[in-house]
C-alpha cells in the first residue's frame, strides 16, 4: 500500500508559485533550486502532514484542503519565511546546476548512518570530525550537501549520517561488496576505526533522490578515554 502526504504536493506549489513571482520581481530570494528544496523541507516540518493511501481518500482530502483558507494563508506565510531564512544562510551549492549522476550502470549505495557514544559514560559525544574511507581514502559524497568528514555537533550529538556518490558498474545485476572504513579521533580519546562491508547489485542508473528508509544502520559505537 501506497501512502501519500497531500501537503508536499501543496508546499512544491506554494514555493514553485512565490519563486516565479520572486524572479519576475524584486528578487527578495534565493530561487536556485536546492534553495527551493530547503524551502519545502522547512515548511513541511512546521505544517501538520495529510496522508491519503487511495484515489477516494485523495479526492476527499484535496477538496477538504481547498476549503481550508487558514491553512493556505499559514503555507504561504511559512514559505515567505523559509525563503527568507533560507537565503539569509545562502550555501555556496545552492547556485550550482544540478547535474544528472550514473546516466550507466552503477552501485547504489544507501545512506550509512549511527551513532558515537563515549565509553565511560554511555554518553552520545559531540564536537568530532567522523570520515567514512574506502581503499584508505575519503569516500566521495553524492553531493555538497554531503559532507566527509562529517562533523557531530551539539545539536546533532553522537550522530552521523553519509551518503555515498555512486560507484560505476560494468552492467546492471552485477553483485559487489564493499570494504568501507569509518574512523574518528577526539582529544582525549583513542582513535576509533570500525571496518564493515555493503554488499550491493548495481541498478541501471544512479538514484537522484535520497531513500532514508533504505539505509546502512551501524551499530553504537564507543570512543574510550584515554
Amino acid at each position: 500500500m501506497e501512502i501519500h502526504n497531500l501537503m508536499e504536493e501543496l508546499v512544491r506549489a506554494t514555493v514553485e508559485e512565490i519563486c516565479s513571482e520572486d524572479q519576475a520581481g524584486a528578487q527578495r530570494y534565493c530561487t536556485a533550486p536546492q534553495c527551493r528544496t530547503d524551502a519545502v523541507c522547512y515548511v513541511l516540518n512546521r505544517v501538520p502532514p495529510r496522508y491519503v493511501s487511495s484515489g477516494r481518500g485523495l479526492a476527499h482530502l484535496t477538496a477538504d484542503l481547498q476549503k481550508d483558507q487558514q491553512l493556505m494563508v499559514d503555507v504561504v506565510k511559512l514559505t515567505h519565511e523559509a525563503l527568507g531564512r533560507v537565503s539569509a544562510v545562502r550555501r555556496a551549492y545552492y547556485d550550482q546546476t544540478a547535474t544528472s549522476r550514473g546516466a550507466g550502470a552503477c552501485f547504489n549505495f544507501p545512506t550509512i548512518k549511527g551513532r558515537i557514544l563515549d565509553g565511560a559514560a554511555f554518553m552520545p559525544v559531540s564536537d568530532i570530525d567522523v570520515e567514512l574511507r574506502l581503499g584508505g581514502k575519503p569516500v566521495e559524497m553524492f553531493d555538497e550537501r554531503w559532507t566527509n568528514p562529517y562533523r557531530i555537533s551539539d545539536r546533532t550529538p553522537g550522530t552521523f549520517i553519509f551518503w555515498p556518490a555512486p560507484a560505476d558498474a560494468d552492467a546492471a545485476g552485477v553483485s559487489q561488496t564493499f570494504d568501507f572504513e569509518l574512523v574518528a579521533s577526539a582529544k582525549g580519546y583513542y582513535d576509533l576505526s570500525h571496518h564493515f562491508s555493503v554488499e550491493l547489485q548495481s541498478d541501471d542508473g544512479a538514484n537522484q533522490v535520497v531513500d532514508l528508509e533504505r539505509d546502512h544502520r551501524l551499530p553504537d559505537l564507543y570512543l574510550f578515554p584515554v
